[in-house]
């Protein structure tokens, strides 16, 4: 089948379709030479057409939390799953964690404040103390990073949109795709092959899940306006080449 206009790229479990006239078919038919798959939707990256199958597709949402207050943005209308990926850890993590992740929480200062003024909200594990919240409302922040915390609860813009039949997990390193957390098994038993990525930060652990993913197989579509990060531009920039030159495909909300 592989021709100057069509070629199959991968093996035979695991395989896309290029064509000149189409792009690439990221649909995932039992055979190359298999009819059309449907339902079926054709988009544009940054740099190629392609067409993904819905059914086997799911949008992975990074870090949507109270700690990290980062916008969203979130799709239904093709009934394409949302895995709400996010920060969970547990007693043993905290045992566990290498100094390598620690050190980003040791010395880090947030600046993302009003005031300006850097903040040091504590290492994994410690207790955040009281927060005053836009409304005037003083909560329990809870203690940094840990599961079942209001710093670890979802945005609340989002609390409502976050529907139950979502695909919910907790990470207890910058990737999720790294092991131990349980989406690879959610993911292949529903059928899922092609994933989308939006969420913060775009550098870290965006990036980081995105790298693990495509390392691991998964179609990797990385939504540029569905993301942000605090870091300097370059820092994006560079996460989006790499995307659309080597672990997948970037292309906007549009």
């Amino acid at each position: 089948m592989a021709s100057d206009k069509v070629k199959v790229i991968g093996r035979a479990k695991n395989f896309w379709i290029w064509s000149k006239d189409d792009g690439f078919d990221l649909t995932h038919p039992p055979e190359p030479a298999s009819p059309p798959v449907y339902p079926r939707i054709p988009l544009a990256t940054t740099k190629d057409h392609f067409t993904i199958d819905p059914t086997k597709t799911a949008l992975v949402i990074v870090d949507m939390q109270n700690y990290f207050l980062s916008p969203l943005l979130a799709c239904r209308k093709a009934n394409i799953p949302i895995v709400w990926l996010g920060w969970g850890l547990t007693e043993q993590d905290i045992d566990d964690m290498p100094p390598s992740i620690v050190r980003g929480y040791e010395f880090g200062l947030d600046t993302n404040f009003e005031d300006g003024e850097p903040k040091d909200l504590g290492t994994l594990g410690e207790d955040m103390g009281q927060l005053k919240l836009d409304d005037g409302t003083v909560i329990e922040a809870g203690r940094v990073m840990m599961r079942d915390e209001w710093n670890t609860a979802f945005y609340f813009p989002l609390a409502e949109s976050a529907k139950p039949q979502g695909i919910w997990i907790y990470r207890n390193r910058l990737s999720g795709f790294w092991g131990g957390t349980g989406i690879e098994k959610a993911l292949t038993s529903r059928g899922i092959m092609t994933l989308l990525f939006a969420g913060g930060n775009t550098d870290q652990c965006v990036g980081g899940s995105i790298q693990d993913a495509y390392t691991k197989g998964w179609d990797c579509l990385m939504l540029s306006d569905g993301c942000a990060t605090t870091s300097p531009e370059f820092a994006t920039k560079s996460t989006e080449f790499n995307c659309e030159n080597g672990w997948g495909f970037v292309l906007s909300c549009q």
